[in-house]
């Protein structure tokens, strides 16, 4: 039993790892504001999957998974990671370097709200929940009781906790040590990123609306 809820630990891991919306957003919030606003947008993302973890135990995975519902968070993905992606680069390029004014990047509520807006719009976030979660834990099912795949679940979500906070102290810490200059250029770096992103599911929307 320890083994396995281990194993589901590392699983939430190693879902948080990659490289994706979410984990630039903490870095780039990390280098702006620190460790609280970084924390905040991993929060924010987190909660958003406990949504989807209650709605597929509802029984609506199969809800998300109908074209026009993936169509329609392709959209909504690209409007957001584009605008956050293009306000970063030009921050990130700004003369005043990291000298942001408090109302450009706004306060904890602000960063906990977009870590949860990206999450619930990302496509990729609800192809894991609802595609290969959902089927998993319909196989689960038959094997275990829904308090033991409960359990299993809470434990995928702490090990995705435990990589948040790995972001959030590192980027809080690792940013005394560059120049103003140099975190600059990281944040407009974030920026392309998730300019990258939006690209990406535009891609993917103009694909499912032909």
């Amino acid at each position: 039993m320890f083994f396995v809820l281990i194993q589901q630990i590392v699983l939430g891991i190693s879902l948080a790892a990659p490289v994706g919306p979410i984990n630039i957003e903490i870095v780039k919030r990390g280098i702006e504001k620190g460790f609280w606003h970084a924390w905040s947008v991993g929060l924010g993302g987190m909660t958003a999957d406990i949504l989807f973890m209650l709605l597929i135990y509802c029984g609506l995975s199969s809800f998300f998974m109908y074209p026009p519902v993936q169509l329609f968070m392709y959209c909504i993905g690209f409007f957001l990671l584009f605008h956050l992606g293009f306000t970063s680069i030009k921050q990130g390029i700004s003369k005043r370097g990291m000298e942001y004014m408090k109302e450009e990047i706004g306060g904890i509520r602000q960063s906990y709200v977009t870590g949860f807006v990206i999450a619930l719009s990302n496509p990729l976030n609800l192809v894991f929940w609802f595609g290969v979660y959902g089927s998993t834990l319909s196989s689960l099912l038959t094997k275990v009781s829904k308090q033991e795949a409960m359990l299993y679940s809470l434990c995928i979500i702490l090990g995705i906790i435990l990589w948040n906070l790995n972001i959030a102290f590192s980027i809080h810490f690792g940013r005394t040590l560059l120049k103003p200059r140099m975190l600059g250029w990281i944040t407009a770096g974030a920026g392309v990123v998730l300019v990258g992103y939006s690209i990406h599911f535009a891609y993917k929307a103009v694909q499912l609306f032909i």
